[in-house]
Parts: C-alpha cells; sequence; structure tokens
C-alpha cells in the first residue's frame, strides 16, 4: 500500500517537473520565432563602411619675379567622406552602393560645386564570374587611367594632373580637364581575365545646354612587375550635333618595376573641338570657329624606395598642336619634378614636392598641386618659368 503511494507521488512529482503548460509552449514558440527571424535578419544585412581622407598642405609659387603661398587642399588626393556597402543576394551575385562627397578641409566647403556626393553616387550589382554594371555619377575610365602612367600618383607638382593653361582662368589639361566624372551614367567593370581587366562606361547628354553624350573606355593589363593600360574618351557637344563638335582624348602607357625602382612612361592626347561646351571644356581663347585646341604630354619617371621614404621624379613634355587663329609660333613647355612621400603610420603620410615648367611663345602653362589647381592669373603673358613647391600631410580613415 505504502510502496505503491510512494510509487505515485513519484511519478507524479516527476510529472509535475516536466509538465508544459499552454503559457510555456507559447514562450518557447515566440523564442524560438524570434531566434529563426534574427537569424534571416542577420543574412540579410548588408555590409556598410563609413571611410574617409583628409589632405591638408602648404604650398609656394614663384612666377614671372612675384611669388605666393597658401595652404592648399588636396595636394596629393582630394579630400572625402564616403560610405559602401554591399548585400550577398546569393548565386554569386551582390548589390553594391557607394556615395562620397568631397571637401576642402581648409575652409570645410563641398567639392565638386557643392554636390553633396560629387565624387560618386552609385548603385549597382556585380559578380566574381561576370563582373559589375554600376549606375549613377561614377569616375571616367580615362582619368582613372591617368593613375598608373604617373610616376608621382596625383601627388604635388610632379603628376600629370598638375598642368594648367594659366590666364584669365585656369584651364586644366588631361582628365580634369576633359573631365573627370560623368553624371547620368553607366559603367561595366569585366572580371580579371588573366591580368585583363576591361571598363566601358556611357552617359546620356539629357537634354544639357552645354555636353551631350560621354563614352569612355579602358583596357589594362597587369601582371608581376608589368602594368599597362590604354583608355579613351569623348563628349559630344550639347544635343550632340556634330556642328557642336566634341572633347576627346586617349592615354597609352604604363610601368615596370626593376626590384630597386619602377620605371614609368606615358603618352596622352587631348582634343577639344566642342563650340557648346563650357566649364573645364570651354576652348582656349586664340582658338575659335571651326578649329580645335590639341595638347600632347609625354611623361617619363620613376619611383625609388628607400626603406619607408620613397622618391620620385618626371619629366614631362608639353606639345602644343592647336589651330591657333593667328600663327603664335610653338607653344611648346618642358616640366620637371621631383618628391617624395614618408608613411608616419597605416593611415598618414608626409609628402613634398618640387617642380618646374618651362613655357615658349606665351604659353603660360602654370603647375598645380595634386588636384589643386593653380592660382588664377599665376603668370602673364611672356613668363617663360613657373616654379613651385609643396609640403603636406594626409590622413585615412
Amino acid at each position: 500500500m505504502n510502496s505503491r503511494h510512494h510509487t505515485r507521488q513519484d511519478r507524479a512529482a516527476r510529472h509535475g517537473a516536466t509538465r508544459r503548460t499552454p503559457l510555456g509552449r507559447a514562450a518557447r514558440i515566440a523564442l524560438g520565432l524570434g531566434v529563426g527571424l534574427a537569424a534571416g535578419v542577420a543574412g540579410a544585412q548588408s555590409s556598410v563602411t563609413m571611410y574617409g581622407l583628409v589632405d591638408l598642405g602648404l604650398e609656394a609659387t614663384n612666377g614671372g619675379g612675384s611669388t605666393h603661398s597658401r595652404m592648399i587642399a588636396g595636394g596629393s588626393a582630394g579630400s572625402r567622406l564616403g560610405f559602401t556597402g554591399s548585400e550577398d543576394l546569393g548565386g554569386g551575385l551582390k548589390a553594391t552602393f557607394r556615395l562620397e562627397q568631397g571637401f576642402t578641409p581648409d575652409d570645410g566647403v563641398l567639392a565638386q560645386g557643392g554636390r553633396a556626393f560629387g565624387r560618386e553616387a552609385s548603385v549597382g550589382l556585380a559578380s566574381k564570374s561576370w563582373g559589375a554594371v554600376t549606375m549613377g555619377r561614377l569616375l571616367m575610365p580615362y582619368y582613372q587611367a591617368l593613375n598608373p602612367i604617373d610616376a608621382f600618383g596625383w601627388v604635388g607638382h610632379g603628376g600629370v594632373l598638375s598642368i594648367n593653361r594659366s590666364g584669365v582662368a585656369n584651364r586644366p589639361l588631361l582628365g580634369v580637364g576633359l573631365s573627370a566624372r560623368a553624371d547620368n551614367a553607366v559603367l561595366y567593370v569585366s572580371p580579371n581575365f588573366d591580368g585583363f581587366e576591361f571598363r566601358v562606361l556611357g552617359a546620356f547628354g539629357e537634354k544639357s545646354p552645354t555636353q551631350g553624350r560621354t563614352v569612355s573606355a579602358s583596357l589594362r593589363y597587369t601582371k608581376g612587375p608589368l602594368d599597362v593600360v590604354l583608355a579613351g574618351a569623348r563628349i559630344n557637344g550639347a544635343n550632340n550635333k556634330s556642328a557642336n563638335g566634341d572633347a576627346q582624348g586617349y592615354t597609352l602607357g604604363g610601368s615596370y618595376d626593376f626590384g630597386p625602382a619602377r620605371l614609368y612612361v606615358g603618352f596622352s592626347n587631348e582634343k577639344n573641338s566642342c563650340v557648346t561646351c563650357t566649364g573645364a571644356l570651354t576652348r582656349m581663347a586664340g582658338v575659335s570657329g571651326t578649329n580645335a585646341a590639341e595638347f600632347r604630354l609625354i611623361n617619363v619617371g620613376v619611383r625609388v624606395p628607400i626603406g619607408a621614404w620613397t622618391t620620385y621624379a618626371q619629366v614631362v613634355r608639353v606639345q602644343d598642336r592647336s589651330d591657333y587663329d593667328v600663327d603664335p609660333g610653338s607653344r611648346d613647355a618642358t616640366w620637371l619634378a621631383i618628391g617624395g612621400q614618408y608613411p608616419l603610420s597605416k593611415r598618414t603620410m608626409v609628402y613634398a614636392t618640387l617642380g618646374t615648367v618651362d613655357n615658349r611663345n606665351g604659353s603660360n602653362y602654370a603647375l598645380g598641386a595634386g588636384t589643386t589647381a593653380p592660382r588664377v592669373n599665376g603668370l602673364a603673358d611672356g613668363n617663360p618659368r613657373m616654379k613651385g613647391a609643396v609640403v603636406g600631410l594626409r590622413h585615412s580613415f
């Protein structure tokens, strides 16, 4: 009797300890749903990265007997704040975006004409097997191709982007002059095929009063010590009418690493017959009607690492083949620059450059520093030489 009684009590106690009440079942179901939902959301989350770069320097220039000094923003690279991210869509496909604004840290003003995201605003799809398609405001492949042929890498007074035509207003040559970026653009970047990468961009004019459609492409081969690139771009006049002319350019060059030094060689050509284009694409004074402005740049440079310090030097020949209304004679110019950079850490570096340009027949070329144009009216007619030096600090995050 007692034995049976204790047995029933023991069974009741065991059953009571594990009894599943309606409230307990509901709690477990809710917990399971919450964990599953959280896992699903985590799997669909995008990876978003904030990044940036701040570059400031001190510059001194001399031309025609007058010396100017100033603080410059972007002596080696344009300052920026950006956001980039991607989402894995499965099957090797991912969605990407990038929002990048430029600014001048010496005064805190937005660059690229005050645009919120003037350096880039894009969204796209990417796959390792077929490449990437991106839409929005984008860098031109032609502009990007100028960096790998440049020993200075756009730093200071020696880069191929430094040269400007001085006068009433500065007119930059090469990538910035032709236009560094394109609005309303679609860009395709191929996968890397045994060292080869192809880029092609098309942009809609969308009834712009100043310029029409834009096309730019590049082919780059990088393998071992060799890096070679061919690129070009064409911007039609307003409404794409042939009577309005166009602006076009191409570049061919590259570099080879010999071990103790890397040698750079480049040839670039830009021709502007655009009648309706304005801004950086405005044709120069003295070239009017159906004539065209045309420039050729030949650069040879070298980079030599010495411990953590990197030294670079470059000579550039400017050949002016513009069809002037009145022949002024040869307006060719030659400039020579030396410089170097030293990393204080993985994200901070100091740099210094010195450059000089010799002008002929009032060609009035002046040197900017990196992405910073020279002073307006930096050279008056007849001044044959301009010199510039810059010391700067760059920090990335």
